[in-house]
């Protein structure tokens, strides 16, 4: 019979090492044809360019924003102005025409603005004093109202009294009678200025309805 043997014992026996591996690999030179540190060296390089052109893209589209900003707000200045002024010509031509609607309104109105002045001037009594007569036109031209402010003297009693009877001597006026009514005493108060009574007349056209 064959005798068998074990591998092990078939193989060469290998000769242990004869010093210690003091080989330091971190310190060793880098004998590869192309070393590490050339692609990393290329990385930052290529990161750092790359990091470049973002920021002065950046700062070249904020210069173009600065600069359309500027433009824009130039624009929005000059026509700020332009429209501050067309505002301001716009008011002008409606209190124009305000004035010139009002006035074309006084002189059509139901009495004529000379006979107005006239008949109030005859009906005055001599302790009252009319300063100011306006015309108020409403959104209603039928509403018309004719205004009479002035100041009378004496006392409040002698005042109050005065001003009363010459609200009832306008109402009984034939004339003024015909086109107005109600004829009102809206105001009697003290006048710091001149020491008199302050008073308020108001003559409301009449209405169609109540024309005679």
């Amino acid at each position: 019979m064959l005798s068998l043997t074990k591998k092990s014992d078939a193989e060469p026996v290998t000769a242990p090492l004869w010093h210690t591996n003091f080989r330091n690999y971190d310190r060793l030179p880098d004998t590869k044809v192309v070393r590490t540190t050339f692609f990393v060296n290329t990385a930052a390089g290529a990161l750092a360019i790359a990091l470049l052109f973002w920021l002065g893209y950046g700062e070249y589209r904020l210069h173009n924003l600065n600069e359309q900003i500027a433009e824009a707000q130039g624009e929005i200045d000059s026509n700020a102005k332009k429209n501050a002024e067309a505002l301001r010509l716009s008011q002008i031509f409606t209190d124009e025409d305000k004035k010139m609607t009002d006035a074309e309104a006084f002189l059509k109105g139901p009495i004529p603005v000379s006979e107005y002045v006239e008949v109030i001037g005859q009906t005055l009594p001599k302790e009252i004093s009319i300063d100011f007569a306006d015309l108020r036109i409403p959104a209603d031209p039928r509403n018309q109202l004719f205004v009479l402010r002035g100041v009378v003297a004496g006392t409040r009693d002698q005042a109050a009294g005065t001003a009363s009877s010459y609200v009832d001597q306008l109402r009984a006026h034939p004339r003024l009678g015909a086109l107005f009514d109600p004829i009102t005493l809206d105001k009697l108060t003290p006048d710091a200025a001149t020491g008199f009574m302050s008073i308020e007349i108001s003559l409301k056209v009449k209405t169609e309805g109540k024309k005679p």
